[in-house]
């Protein structure tokens, strides 16, 4: 079966398995008892009627890989919406698992010596494919349970995490000896792993929930996310010289406020591996995210001239490295600011090279809703332009939040925040529904030649440049597919960063004009413009 034809045939089964779990849900209120006593008798193939029959029948006709995988996605979705946002139960499909254990092992993991521990268990996606690799190279299911350990905050995934190890090895595990219902931030550990894996539960947590003050190595101070504290807690479930690998969002890569787990990382261990994930929209079941895997070693602090091998994980394919390179000086900053993106060619200019600057949007209407008017009663009074407003492919042009006529700000004197030349607005948050994450348009001259400026809420930026042409330029590319593709690794939040967009690598202005002059003004140009720049201070990995 090609790529596009388990795209498919794995949407399909999306479709059904909710119904199928709809239907359940609707008939009962499901207890975790029921909940795992629906997903094993998906797992063994107990014969069952209607929409469950019919997911069931699709499921046994998979390899034990994704078979695995959706039974476990099963049980999340017989969970309400809430309760899988709150424990964030979305499982790392099993080509991403095989591609992240592949690399741990090219690093010395061995699955005949070593022990590994996933402290987010979830499904049991990294265990069971583990467990599996284990058996098929001479384990014993003894061994294979006495190496290999689990963490799981949710009793009933707990349950049907080790169905699924005790399916790989054809044998039977005693409740709780293999993954222990825990809540994995709060435990505490006297033994190390040599491989500590884990995809991260994700999400915001506040300081009160937490037992110690671990988290300052990590976050800063209101934005406490559970992926970084996993992630340190990963690096401590690790014995020197072992290995930590993950699967987090990509926005730790370059984040602005990712600066201290980036540090602590490179404190902790010699980062091996950085990899994007370049199948966004079907890695998660229910969850758009940009996501990338690290591997590290434990032990001694990253090296300066320790080369990083950079890559992706497309498709249903392994991890393809692109290059090797060294790691910015500074630790806390960006992994990819000097030009070093995973998996794509680097154009060597940003947004100064176009003699352009950025600004974020001044006017924050929620707090001066005095200012605000439906109509324009002075010469300094200025159209407001919403983020809303923005559409791509078009003039931006101001028009009411409620959609009827136009707010205006009033002024009392002459102010920097009134926007009085042409410009670019690009929306400061956008949504996981959306294509891209870089939405821009120009502002149409008619609000000039009308109003003699603008003004622009604090959901947008504001780019200006010298002239026309450089405007429809960038404006053209801060909307392109590679554009909006470089930016998601750095970022792989809803809003979008003032500080990355500026540091965001563009192709130079000279190679773009070339590339436009040859193919025009389109995405294949800007691509053949990325490809005339070169990887700084990298060796190209063939």
């Amino acid at each position: 079966m090609g790529v596009q034809a388990k795209i498919i045939y794995a949407r399909e089964l999306l479709i059904l398995a909710r119904k199928a779990a709809s239907t359940e849900v609707r008939a009962d209120e499901l207890s975790s008892i029921k909940r795992v006593r629906l997903c094993l008798g998906l797992l063994d193939g107990l014969p069952s009627n209607g929409l469950l029959g019919e997911f069931a029948a699709r499921l046994a006709r998979l390899g034990v890989d994704q078979k695995h995988y959706w039974v476990g996605t099963f049980y999340t979705l017989l969970l309400s919406p809430a309760a899988r946002r709150a424990q964030a139960t979305y499982f790392t499909p099993p080509n991403l698992s095989k591609a992240l254990i592949r690399l741990a092992r090219n690093e010395g993991f061995d699955p005949l010596r070593h022990a590994a521990i996933d402290p987010a268990a979830g499904g049991a996606a990294f265990l069971s494919t583990l467990a599996g690799e284990m058996r098929e190279l001479g384990a014993s299911p003894r061994d294979i349970l006495q190496r290999l350990h689990g963490i799981e905050i949710d009793r009933g995934l707990a349950r049907v995490s080790e169905a699924l190890i005790a399916d790989r090895i054809n044998g039977t595990i005693p409740s709780g000896s293999v993954v222990e219902v825990r809540d994995a931030l709060k435990a505490r550990h006297t033994k190390n792993y040599d491989l500590v894996i884990a995809n991260p539960p994700y999400g915001r947590i506040s300081v009160d929930e937490l037992r110690d003050k671990a988290w300052e190595d990590v976050c800063h101070p209101g934005h406490i996310n559970k992926y970084a504290l996993f992630t340190e807690r990963c690096f401590r479930l690790a014995r020197p010289n072992g290995l930590v690998a993950l699967v987090l969002p990509s926005s730790f890569i370059a984040g602005p406020l990712y600066g201290k787990l980036r540090a602590y990382m490179r404190m902790k261990g010699e980062l091996l591996t950085l990899g994007s994930v370049t199948m966004r929209n079907d890695v998660f079941v229910d969850v758009q995210q940009d996501v990338s895997i690290v591997v590290a070693r434990v032990g001694t602090p990253h090296r300066a001239e320790r080369a990083v091998s950079f890559g992706s994980v497309t498709g249903f394919g392994p991890f393809k490295p692109t290059l090797a390179t060294t790691l910015p000086a500074k630790p806390e900053e960006a992994w990819t600011s000097a030009g070093k993106e995973p998996g794509v060619t680097f154009g060597g200019a940003t947004l100064t090279d176009y003699c352009a600057s950025l600004r974020v949007g001044y006017f924050v209407w929620n707090r001066q809703l005095e200012r605000m008017s439906k109509r324009r009663n002075a010469k300094l009074d200025m159209p407001l332009i919403w983020a809303r407003n923005v559409r791509p492919g078009t003039f931006c042009l101001p028009k009411a939040k409620s959609g009827k006529g136009i707010d205006f700000v009033r002024f009392e004197e002459e102010s920097s925040a009134i926007i009085r030349q042409n410009a670019i607005i690009l929306q400061r948050t956008t949504n996981n529904a959306q294509s891209r994450r870089l939405v821009a348009a120009r502002v149409s001259p008619t609000v000039l030649k009308k109003w003699g400026g603008f003004v622009t809420e604090n959901h947008t930026l504001v780019v200006t440049a010298p002239n026309i042409a450089t405007l429809n330029t960038l404006c053209f590319l801060l909307n392109s597919a590679a554009v909006d593709a470089r930016y998601r690794r750095l970022s792989g939040t809803a809003s979008v960063s003032a500080s990355l967009l500026r540091d965001l690598d563009l192709p130079t202005p000279r190679a773009l004009a070339q590339a436009i002059d040859r193919h025009g003004l389109c995405e294949v140009a800007i691509e053949h413009a990325y490809a005339a720049g070169a990887p700084a201070k990298a060796t190209l990995i063939a």
